[in-house]
């Protein structure tokens, strides 16, 4: 098991660092010299790279080992990517993921690599905002983030990490009690325009939202099997099928 996970993280931090290396400028070399043998990449991507990172951080939801062991280095990936140093955050990442394939925070330390690769634009002036957003909630401070939050939906309406936003907020609000705004926003990250890979998340949270303000069963049951037909190899899937069971006996009683 520790070997296959380990070689999953491998080829997927591998894809990943190629990503990178196409921004990297090529080394200058002196006239005349004869250009280098390029090296084939051992780990070549597939035609849907984005899918196939999904994939592989589904598969190592199911699959990776509780482990602790290198928290320090995913903080300190953390720390400058909250600080907006997102090229050496994106390496942090990589080289935590890589020696420590086995701990609970791997996948969060791919997310964080596809986050910075789906996102850089010139400025970085969005992403920047967002992780502001996240060192204030990290902090502590779920006011100041929201408010951050709301501000980077309006400067950057169309930005594509706008999900992330919007996701931010409905969880803020379902650690008020907000219900409403709560399933509000998860909907709008859950819509099935966005193809946000924030939207299984997004429905499970509209769904769990649905029945703990009492609302109608069937109205939570739509939004698991949406969850369910749109995402079946969601690492959601398992817990969110036994919670449909459920609904399903409540709403014969």
């Amino acid at each position: 098991m520790k070997a296959r996970h380990g070689a999953i993280v491998l080829a997927a931090l591998g894809l990943l660092a190629a990503g990178f290396a196409r921004a990297t400028p090529a080394p200058e070399k002196s006239a005349g010299t004869k250009p280098p043998v390029a090296t084939p990449n051992p780990f070549p991507p597939p035609p849907n790279r984005d899918s196939y990172f999904h994939s592989l951080l589904g598969n190592l939801s199911i699959s990776a080992p509780a482990d602790t062991l290198g928290a320090g280095e995913y903080e300190t990936a953390r720390r400058l990517f909250e600080t907006g140093l997102f090229d050496s955050a994106a390496v942090g990442f990589q080289r935590f993921a890589v020696r420590f394939p086995r701990n609970l925070l791997v996948n969060d330390a791919i997310e964080r690599v596809l986050l910075i690769r789906a996102n850089r634009e010139p400025g970085d002036e969005a992403l920047k905002l967002y992780a502001h957003t996240l060192a204030l909630r990290s902090a502590g401070l779920a006011d100041s983030a929201a408010a951050a939050a709301r501000s980077g939906l309006a400067r950057f309406p169309g930005a594509r990490i706008r999900y992330h936003w919007q996701f931010l907020l409905a969880e803020i609000a379902r650690e008020r009690g907000d219900h409403t705004d709560a399933i509000r926003f998860a909907l709008l990250v859950a819509d099935s325009t966005s193809k946000s890979r924030l939207a299984p998340y997004a429905l499970k949270l509209a769904g769990d939202e649905t029945v703990a303000m009492g609302d109608d069963p069937a109205k939570a049951l739509r939004l698991y099997q949406a969850l369910l037909e749109r995402y079946p190899a969601s690492p959601l899937a398992p817990p969110v099928r036994a919670q449909v069971m459920d609904l399903r006996k409540k709403l014969q009683l």
